[in-house]
């Protein structure tokens, strides 16, 4: 089917940063928020000792040689892949702080680029896609508006829309109709206590390639200050280790989905023009080990490790974007590292 301005604004946005997410959700840090003796309770989503929220993040990742078969549908043959590079920079910024509601409006800037080992060897007269990837960098910008919003001291409910402009354009932005995607997110929540809390949601994605809509349940436990569990079924699913006295490291074992999507866009491409356009989609499960370190007050550092699992990686021609052309891409390790900075618990209000 169709489917680093001034330095008040950067430390106001860590004080709160809720957000659920396309196919997981990320779920504030807190327990029940107590206003005055004169005012009610009002639940805020997250339980105790959870992992770090975000509020400006940096991350570098890479993925070493794998092997990338197009198949029968794409010319290029059995292509090896030296190497695969991520880049992530993401911010949060509040619009509204109230007891009972919270916006904030969010930027992200991904890149990924992949070094082909030599993609023209047998193919010299004849244009590849792995040839118009190789080296080339997919870029997604991404605008998104978050809200959370307490009914009482129990219920909430939190939702996500987004705008991202997914595909191998030039530059730092490109509003051409071909890249975009729109997606929102819907969560209603319970706070069952400072420990325990579940929610249910539904997620719904379109772009140029496919139209869907997935249903999800959230579950959050604390057992004690060094043990938990953090879900978004069927996105995520961790078990969390908090060290040493000032709980200032952090471990999450676990897996994720993870699923990327670009358009390739061969317009006004010298050399390709062509070979057609097309929609790059990855869908793959991160199984890994991340480990969190607090610097300072206000710093955290990270390091990521683990094992990409693909489970489908295909084109979709736009002049017949229904047709899925499958290719075979090898499992491979990943390794990432980044630092990003968070409010302390204190701070949170």
């Amino acid at each position: 089917m169709r489917n680093l301005p001034a330095l008040y604004p950067i430390l106001l946005l860590l004080v709160f940063c809720s957000a659920p997410a396309s196919a997981q959700i990320e779920l504030e840090q807190g327990n029940l928020e107590v206003l005055t003796d004169d005012h009610p309770v009002f639940s805020r989503p997250g339980v105790r000792y959870r992992s770090q929220s975000r509020g400006v993040a940096i991350r570098y990742e890479t993925q070493p040689t794998f092997m990338w078969d197009g198949g029968p549908g794409i010319p290029g043959g059995n292509q090896k892949v030296t190497h695969l590079e991520q880049f992530t920079f993401k911010f949060k910024v509040p619009l509204m702080n109230k007891a009972r509601t919270k916006i904030l409006l969010g930027y992200e800037w991904d890149t990924e680029k992949y070094f082909f080992n030599d993609p023209y060897t047998g193919y010299e007269n004849e244009q590849t896609l792995f040839q118009l990837l190789d080296e080339r960098r997919l870029k997604a910008n991404k605008l998104s508006a978050y809200f959370t919003h307490s009914w009482d001291d129990r219920f909430y409910s939190s939702g996500r829309f987004r705008m991202s402009l997914n595909g191998d354009y030039q530059g730092l932005i490109d509003f051409d109709d071909i890249y975009h995607t729109y997606s929102a997110a819907a969560v209603y929540g319970k706070k069952v206590d400072e420990d325990t809390e579940w929610a249910v949601g539904i997620t719904y994605s379109q772009n140029k390639a496919r139209r869907i809509a997935l249903p999800f349940f959230v579950y959050n436990r604390t057992f004690n200050e060094h043990w938990g569990i953090q879900t978004a079924l069927p996105g995520q699913a961790y078990l969390r280790r908090n060290v040493g006295a000032r709980l200032i490291n952090t471990f999450l074992l676990g897996a994720t989905f993870d699923s990327k999507y670009y358009a390739l866009n061969t317009d006004n491409r010298p050399g390709f023009e062509d070979l057609g356009q097309f929609f790059l989609r990855n869908n793959g499960v991160r199984a890994m080990l991340q480990y969190e370190h607090n610097l300072s007050k206000w710093v955290w550092t990270f390091a990521q490790g683990g094992y990409y699992i693909p489970v489908n990686t295909r084109f979709n021609p736009a002049e017949d974007v229904d047709l899925d052309i499958r290719t075979t891409v090898d499992a491979r390790p990943f390794f990432r590292v980044g630092v990003f900075l968070a409010p302390p618990k204190d701070l949170i209000k």
